[in-house]
Order: structure tokens, then C-alpha cells, then sequence
């Protein structure tokens, strides 16, 4: 029901004399019913039945009956303390909000209030006739039965309205693990049969198992025993309260957004993120306010950086809120956050649901679920992601806009095509590619297409052919082709599995590609005419790639490296051993340079100090000196340090 007709319904019960029970809001914990009560329905009660005084009391951790009188005293007489303080001098005491006893009694001897000034509890003729609201009945640590009999009292002796907000589900779940071993005697009586359909008896007399015990036990004590009982005598009316984030989004985003601009944002795109809520069937209130504020954080690192167009960081701001509610989605859900830590993408299409890999694809931010989970903010980091994103997609779309009239693009909403349509579009793919007419930032995407149909029961997919022509396409490529942009990013090992398997001539062709292009860029390492005061800054302006490759003297070929050491001069000696311990100037190198130890070791034997030093002293030590450093550096990578 819509929140004005839940309004209307409880008005008229209220207004009506005749009832003399109570009324139940029920709701799971977080639909907004708390929200819902405060921003809402005391507002609707104050201006339609302005004669009698409304009391909102919380029971969240009351733990005795006296805590809950005095809540409701404090809540009757804040009025009273409020004259007698003055309009001008007192503390805005809403009607309605309740506060301490000891605040109250703080407040009395700090400005001499005699309690004599204020009635006696005792005398309830003030609490008559008005309406009082119960919230969270279910995290009340009193006994469920004693809260509804005092509560009962209230109703039927002093003509008291009550409204109660709870979850009903999780009524009597505070007392459950009071006295527990006690319980749990009672739950293994084997004569206690819970469902005669679905028995849980001990199987061949074993005992029960740890889950077992404490499902038997939560069913035989999770609720209060009369509380079914008592519910039936004093609450008359129950109304099922979900969330309609439809109407209460507006009110949300003004209440918590701090932000002119952000705020206008959020509203603009209303419609987006209750559709992104609905579609996951997630109505909790508390799950949008926490990425609501999120995005409010993260929106203007975002829409501070510097890129043309800026329609391109319009876009990615979208994508950037889309992904922040589907992960706050994901995660208020309690289901495990996507991993980012094995993969060296920090942005990218990644696939989080593990029982739905092949339709569950969304645009991912390492730096978003950073914040969601950790509250960590690196701005820079930020600023280089989108960045990087805004120049891969500028690039990607001009390539897009010379491939207008491609056929791919047909099978971006496939689902919507018949049959026989796509299996044409497929074809027409096929010739496209063999006329080298798409970019390879498109193949990916492609081939996980293509297992889309094969998942859905098309036939008519015939793997290699497209990598075949992929690969056609990538030896004529003259572009920097990046592994990462090629690989899938999910936590389903199977789905990873799969797309390499398909993908897998493709991926060693770009390895291949790269490690070439890196040995060319790194020839510089076995000339000796590069063996002079650059080489060492050479050296170190290239550490993080090298950390980053996890190579460094994989990239040295043995043979070539030995013929220019027996024609280096002993400065150029010497100057290449300082570029050596720039790179491995740390202890842990077994964590980094594992892949260095063959062309080390070949080096180490085939350095024969007495030939190349040819009886000259400094170019013997210059040896010694470089052998030493070889020799340390791989004792450190065979043998890691503790």
C-alpha cells in the first residue's frame, strides 16, 4: 500500500471510539518504518486530531518496565518543563520526541523546577485519551508479554491509542539466548517433535549436529510462548509496512544530502536508482541513505576532474552512482564484495554474481568499494582511474563512430532479436571480422557475448573462427595492446575458466606482442654504450614496471649480455652494477623477481673473472663487484628473508 492510503487507514481506526485495541506496523528491519512514522504519520496525526497529545516512545533496550514509564513520563511532561523554562530560554522540546528521566532531572534542579510543579504518574488523567507510538517493540530486552500486558493496561483502563512498530519476525529474539544452556536441555528431548513432515530426530542415534541444535532451540524460543495469545486480545488491526521508495525518495535525498549540486544530481536521477533497488528487490531504507551519502562523497572528487568533453565525466559520474548502489546493494545484503585483490585492474567490467555470472555484468570501481567497506578516499588514485577511463573510452569511441554501421552493435540487446535474426547478425560478424573492420577493444566483449548465446542454448557458435580473425586483426595492430584489457574480472572461477579457454590463443598472442615490445624497450640493458651516469636514473625510472612485470633480468639475454660485458670499459662496469641495486634494492625480492633466477644463474657461470679481467686490477674488482651483486640478489630471490 502507498503510504498516504496507510495514513488514511490509520486515521479512521483512531478516530474511531469503538475500537479499544491497538494497531500494529509491521515491517522488516530497515523498510523505513521508523522514517515512515516520524516524517510522515505523526505529522498526518497532529493535524487531524489536534485534540489529543501524541507520544513517540522507542523501546530500543529497555530492560525494565520502570524504563519504559519513565520514557513515557518524560515524553508527557517535556510541555510542562518547557513553560516553565521560558519560549526564549528553554531547549526546543518537540511534542512527540522523547528524552532521559535524567535529563529530566538534570534539567529540573538546574533551573529550580520543584517536582511538586509537575503531576504525579500515578494520577494518569494527563495520558488519557492520547496517542502513543511504541517503536522497535522487537528490540525491547523486557519479556514480550510483560511490555504488551503493561501496554494493554494503557489500553483498556485509560482509553490510550497505541500504535506499534516492529518487526514482528523478530519478536522475543533479544531474550532467546538468556539461559540458553537451559534451553538447549529442553531441545534435545527427543519427544519433542517440531514438524511431524520434516522431523529432525537424531539420525542412528548420534545426537544432533551444532546447526540442528540451535534450529530446534530458536523454534522452540525465538518467541514467546503466549506472545501469539496476548497479540490476539490487544492488537486489532496490522498493517504490513513495506517501503515505496517512489514516494519517499525526494524527502531522503533532502533530508541527508548536505550538497546543493548533489542533491539536484540525486533527483535528476530519481527514476534510475529506484529502478536499480526494484530490480534487485531491495526496499531498505537504511541500504539508500548509506550510498546516498557514499556518493555524495565520492561526486565531487569526481566532478572536479579536468576532461574533454565534459560529457565524458557526466557519464562516468552515472556509472560511477550506478555502481555505488548496486555494491551497497550487494553488501547490505550480507553477500561477499567483489575481489579486487587478484586482479591489477582498478576499474573495469567485473561479474559479482557468482549464481548468475553470465547476466550479472556491471561497470566496477576498486576506489568505490574502498569506501563502501574501508571509508578510505585516495584522490589521486580517483582522479588517474577516471582518467585512464575517459581516455580508453574517448579512444573507444572513436573507433566506434567509424564502425557505426557494424553489425555488433545489433547484439547488445540480443534478448530482444528473434532467432533467426541473430544467427544472421552472427554471419554478417564473421565477414566484418575478416575484413578487419572492428577494433580489438571490442573483442572481449565479443566473445562474452558469444558465451551469452551459447549459455542461452544457441547452437550456432563456432568459437575459434572469431579468434582466428581476431588475431588476424591483431598482427596488423599498431597500437599498445594491454593484457588487462583483454581478460574478465569475476569471482567465478568456472566463468574465468571458460573465457580463457576460448580466449586462449588470443591472450598468448598478446603476450607475446607485450613481451617483445618490453624486450625492445628494455634493450637498453645489454649495450654497453648505455652503460654510463644515465643508466643508473635509467634504472630507476623503470623500478615499478619492473616490480610491476615481475621481471627485470628476464629481460637480459645471457649471450648478448656477456659478449658486450667482455668489451665494457670498467666505468661501464661499475656504472651498470649501480643500476643493478637500484632495481633490487629490497629485501623481499622472492616476491617480485621470481622469474629472473634462469638468466641470472646463466650469467653468474658464464662470468670467468681471470679471462675477461686479462691481469688488469680495476677491471677485475669491477667484476668481482658485479658478480657479488648477481650473486646477492639471487641468494635473496631463492631464499626469501623472515
Amino acid at each position: 500500500m502507498k503510504d498516504e492510503i496507510i495514513i488514511n487507514q490509520l486515521v479512521e481506526y483512531i478516530k474511531e471510539e469503538r475500537y479499544n485495541q491497538a494497531v500494529m506496523i509491521d515491517g522488516d528491519w530497515g523498510s523505513g518504518k521508523t522514517y515512515f512514522v516520524k516524517e510522515k504519520l505523526l505529522k498526518k496525526l497532529e493535524n487531524e486530531i489536534p485534540e489529543k497529545k501524541i507520544y513517540y516512545i522507542s523501546l530500543y533496550g529497555a530492560s525494565s518496565p520502570n524504563e519504559v514509564i519513565n520514557e513515557i513520563y518524560t515524553a508527557m511532561f517535556g510541555e510542562i518543563i518547557a513553560r516553565k523554562l521560558g519560549e526564549k530560554k528553554s531547549i526546543a522540546l518537540q511534542k512527540g520526541i522523547s528524552f532521559t528521566s535524567k535529563l529530566i532531572a538534570t534539567g529540573m534542579k538546574y533551573f529550580n523546577i520543584d517536582t511538586n510543579d509537575l503531576p504525579d504518574l500515578s494520577d494518569i488523567k494527563d495520558v488519557k485519551e492520547s496517542i502513543i507510538v511504541f517503536d522497535d517493540l522487537e528490540r525491547c530486552e523486557i519479556e514480550i508479554n510483560k511490555v504488551l500486558g503493561m501496554i494493554n493496561n494503557l489500553v483498556e483502563h485509560n482509553d490510550v491509542r497505541i500504535i506499534l512498530v516492529a518487526n514482528q519476525k523478530e519478536i522475543g529474539r533479544m531474550s532467546f539466548s538468556r539461559e540458553l544452556s537451559s534451553k538447549f536441555q529442553v531441545a534435545l528431548n527427543e519427544k519433542i517433535i517440531l514438524d511431524e513432515k520434516n522431523s529432525d530426530k537424531q539420525q542412528n542415534n548420534k545426537g544432533y549436529t551444532r546447526e540442528q541444535l540451535f534450529n530446534r532451540t530458536e523454534q522452540l524460543f525465538a518467541e514467546d510462548i503466549l506472545y501469539k495469545k496476548v497479540k490476539e486480545k490487544l492488537i486489532g488491526l496490522t498493517i504490513r509496512y513495506e517501503s515505496n521508495l517512489q514516494d519517499i525518495f525526494v524527502s531522503v535525498v533532502k533530508k541527508y544530502i548536505k550538497d546543493d549540486e548533489v542533491e539536484r544530481y540525486l533527483l535528476d536521477k530519481k527514476q534510475m536508482i529506484v529502478n536499480l533497488f526494484e530490480s534487485k528487490r531491495h526496499y531498505n531504507i537504511r541500504t539508500l541513505i548509506f550510498s546516498l551519502i557514499a556518493f555524495e562523497k565520492i561526486y565531487k572528487i569526481v566532478d572536479a576532474i579536468i576532461f574533454e568533453p565534459k560529457v565524458y565525466i557526466e557519464n562516468e559520474i552515472e556509472r560511477v552512482l550506478k555502481y555505488i548502489i548496486i555494491s551497497s546493494i550487494h553488501i547490505k545484503s550480507g553477500k561477499t564484495p567483489y575481489s579486487w585483490q587478484n586482479c591489477s585492474s582498478k576499474s573495469g567490467i567485473i561479474y559479482y554474481d557468482r549464481n548468475n555470472i553470465v547476466d550479472s555484468a556491471v561497470y566496477g570501481y576498486k576506489f568505490v568499494d574502498e569506501y563502501l567497506l574501508q571509508c578510505k578516499l585516495d584522490i589521486q588514485e580517483i582522479s588517474d582511474v577516471i582518467t585512464n577511463d575517459e581516455n580508453e573510452e574517448k579512444s573507444s569511441n572513436e573507433s566506434k563512430e567509424l564502425e557505426n554501421s557494424l553489425q555488433y552493435k545489433k547484439l547488445y540487446s540480443w534478448w530482444e532479436l528473434e532467432d533467426e535474426e541473430i544467427e544472421q547478425i552472427l554471419l554478417i560478424i564473421l565477414g566484418e571480422l575478416e575484413q578487419l573492420k572492428y577494433s580489438p577493444m571490442y573483442f572481449k566483449e565479443m566473445i562474452v557475448t558469444l558465451m551469452q548465446l551459447d549459455h542461452h542454448g544457441f547452437e550456432c557458435i563456432e568459437y575459434n573462427k572469431y579468434v582466428e580473425l581476431m588475431i588476424i586483426k591483431l598482427e596488423k595492430y599498431e597500437g599498445t595492446l594491454r593484457r588487462d584489457n583483454f581478460e574478465v574480472l569475476s569471482d567465478n572461477e568456472e566463468f574465468i575458466e571458460k573465457y580463457n579457454n576460448i580466449a586462449k590463443k588470443l591472450l598468448e598472442f598478446i603476450d607475446n606482442k607485450e613481451q617483445g615490445e618490453k624486450k625492445e624497450d628494455n634493450g637498453f640493458l645489454v649495450k654497453r654504450q648505455c652503460w654510463d651516469e644515465k643508466f643508473q636514473m635509467e634504472c630507476i625510472n623503470r623500478k615499478d614496471r619492473y616490480i610491476s612485470d615481475n621481471k627485470f633480468f628476464c629481460y637480459i639475454e645471457p649471450t648478448k649480455f656477456i659478449e658486450q660485458l667482455q668489451e665494457a670499459k670498467v666505468c661501464e662496469i661499475n656504472h651498470f652494477v649501480l643500476g643493478v641495486k637500484s632495481v633490487y634494492s629490497f629485501s623481499n625480492l622472492n616476491e617480485f623477481f621470481k622469474a629472473d633466477i634462469t638468466n641470472l644463474k646463466k650469467i653468474i657461470n658464464q662470468i670467468d673473472i681471470e679471462k675477461m679481467s686479462d691481469g688488469k686490477k680495476t677491471r677485475k674488482i669491477a667484476l668481482e663487484k658485479l658478480i657479488g651483486e648477481l650473486n646477492e640478489a639471487l641468494k635473496s630471490i631463492e631464499e626469501p628473508m623472515y
